[in-house]
């Protein structure tokens, strides 16, 4: 059985970097020649792009390559600035995205001669018939799908790029130097925040590290770039764009800034955080960034039991129910914090008794303003048990109904512990009596704090009537 090698010859993926241009040669320029890089991205994979490129321009009318731009660049949303005096005018532009291929060449070849340069030098002349699920060939007569040998094309076909490419039909008044700024939105790029929420023994300290995670999957790589992120739910119609001009101020808001602390400042009704040094985001990647690190900020453990509304129109008479952990803080700057949290998952670690950290659960947090209490739902507590029943029911009326409960909550840790049961009533609600005393949460809601002893019991009783 014969083996066989075919490729395309390096010399032509080259040749194909030149564009096609109606008239004279077309003025192209290459991510080599950014002088500045910025990139604003926000949390709804979208990212605002301004760079600044270094060109000489001819006078009249020509056409302008901006090379290298992402594959998920959105065109209609695009803002070009040229300096030198130059007066251009963008009078046209296309986006060019057929991108080189072994499989786009040969595509173009469809219906056309070929060959195919064997070991010793010779030559096999052959037709390519299509490429729908693989090359297929007719030579000498047969249709066959191998053939050995190196392909040989005699040219690149026309429109197609090695990048994506911004074509410009252009204007200027006079030749010479310019800087082109170009600003322009694009997909693909993303961010979210991490937490890390490392508790101490006693659970009433921990230390908060909060970490930047951006994503680049643009299809196009940045390097030495000036990174922003803007904390906020922008809104997008689709399926257009927002309007560039506006968010523009957020990629020129740099500012002097400590070295290696990112800043946080507010821009309009969002948030918006600079990382004070340049940074290389390749495509297909992600990079971790330094959000925030707080220490000793206090925090507070609590055990819930939440009772749903059915419970009070004759549904369950008995149930085990789950103890919710949860661990709050006040986002404050007295507390060691006090700086707007973007939305992300925090992941709670507490320390074993030989001091090796161990997870003991993660939630997720929407955007928290400064001042507001951060409130984190870990997981179910193995060691306290509850469990729910129904002493007593009427139905007073077809809109009346009083009930009876009793919540027992034990508790097998070495510790004291404080339950709070949550009972989502709903209706006009009254408690008749009560073996502990309630708090009025909403028009809806109780709640009931029950202290329960270590190795020990307490059982919650009251009467509610609800009116519907």
């Amino acid at each position: 059985m014969l083996t066989h090698k075919i490729f395309l010859a390096s010399a032509l993926i080259g040749a194909c970097l030149g564009g096609v241009a109606t008239g004279a040669e077309p003025v192209a320029t290459e991510p080599t020649d950014r002088t500045t890089l910025e990139l604003t991205v926000y949390n709804q994979d979208l990212a605002l792009i301004r760079e600044v490129r270094a060109v000489q321009l001819p006078g009249g009318e020509f056409d302008l390559e901006f090379r290298g731009v992402p594959s998920r660049i959105r065109p209609a949303s695009l803002l070009v600035e040229a300096g030198g005096n130059t007066g251009l005018v963008v009078l046209e532009q296309n986006f060019e995205f057929d991108l080189m291929s072994r499989d786009k060449i040969l595509e173009k070849y469809v219906g056309e001669e070929i060959s195919w340069i064997q070991e010793d030098g010779e030559r096999v002349t052959g037709r390519l018939l299509g490429m729908a699920a693989g090359p297929v060939y007719e030579v000498d007569g047969e249709v066959v799908f191998e053939v050995p040998g190196r392909i040989s094309l005699p040219q690149l076909p026309e429109n197609l790029r090695a990048r994506p490419t911004l074509v410009w039909r252009a204007e200027t008044d006079r030749s010479g130097d310019a800087d082109l700024d170009v600003s322009y939105l694009s997909g693909g790029l993303s961010w979210n925040a991490d937490y890390v929420l490392q508790l101490a023994p006693d659970n009433r300290q921990a230390d908060l590290k909060g970490w930047v995670t951006v994503e680049n999957r643009s299809g196009s790589g940045f390097t030495d770039a000036t990174l922003q992120l803007v904390a906020g739910d922008i809104n997008q119609v689709a399926p257009g764009q927002p309007r560039p001009e506006i968010m523009y101020a957020a990629a020129d808001a740099m500012k002097s800034r400590e070295r290696y602390t990112v800043q946080e400042e507010t821009l309009y009704d969002y948030h918006l955080y600079t990382v004070p040094w340049s940074t290389n985001l390749p495509d297909n990647s992600s990079k971790q960034v330094s959000l925030l690190d707080a220490a000793e900020i206090a925090v507070q453990r609590h055990y819930t039991v939440r009772g749903g509304s059915h419970y009070f129109r004759g549904g369950a008479a008995e149930d085990k129910q789950d103890v919710w952990i949860r661990y709050t803080f006040d986002n404050r700057q007295a507390g060691g914090l006090g700086m707007p949290l973007p939305a992300g998952i925090v992941r709670v670690y507490g320390q074993s008794q030989a001091g090796k950290r161990q997870l003991l659960g993660e939630d997720r947090i929407g955007h928290t303003p400064k001042d507001e209490e951060v409130d984190l739902t870990v997981g179910k507590a193995f060691d306290i048990v509850a469990e729910r029943l129904r002493t007593d029911y009427q139905r007073v009326s077809d809109r009346v109904h009083r009930t009876s409960w009793q919540v027992t909550l034990r508790n097998h840790k070495d510790e004291d512990v404080t339950v709070e049961v949550i009972e989502q009533v709903g209706g006009d609600w009254e408690i008749i009596q009560s073996s502990l005393k309630h708090e009025k949460l909403s028009a809806q809601a109780i709640r009931f704090e029950v202290p329960v002893p270590k190795n020990g019991e307490t059982v919650l009783s009251y009467d509610v009537q609800v009116t519907y």
